[in-house]
């Protein structure tokens, strides 16, 4: 979501869905339209949000000894990405989770510290398709908010 100053002077949020090349996908007037980042650039004011949705209980990042719901989470979904009936931890990050989380991050190129940050998080829904990506979002606005079936 960017924070954007319309060419009246009001403020506004301009909902970004992806960027191709020097135009973005924008979601604005209850469509989705194509924009020249260089129509959208001087209307920004540099403020943004990301919108995500964190595990239960992600409150920061997660290292060796914490626990909770997130940890559990984020368990979960390396044991669904690698193909385990079990996860390597319950709610305590241990030095197995850590591990994995290290080989992980080095798979995708993110530095591999053991310590499950955004980016870990962000990294590990796009390897699951948890996020739906850009085209799928484009989609699913374009189709009145339904949800729109993915190959």
């Amino acid at each position: 979501m960017l924070s954007v100053v319309t060419a009246e002077r009001f403020a506004a949020e301009v909902l970004l869905l992806g960027i191709e090349g020097r135009h973005a996908w924008a979601w604005s007037g209850g469509a989705t339209v194509r924009v020249a980042l260089a129509d959208l650039g001087p209307l920004w004011t540099g403020s943004y949000r990301y919108l995500w949705h964190p595990p239960a209980g992600f409150a920061g990042p997660l290292s060796m000894g914490d626990s909770g719901p997130a940890v559990a989470a984020v368990a979960e979904l390396l044991a669904r990405l690698d193909g385990q009936p079990r996860p390597l931890a319950q709610d305590e990050f241990n030095a197995a989770l850590q591990q994995r989380v290290r080989l992980f991050q080095r798979r995708e190129g993110l530095a591999d510290d053991g310590v499950v940050g955004v980016q870990t998080l962000l990294a590990l829904n796009r390897r699951l398709q948890l996020d739906p990506g850009a085209q799928v979002a484009r989609e699913t606005l374009a189709a009145g908010g339904r949800e729109v079936p993915t190959p």
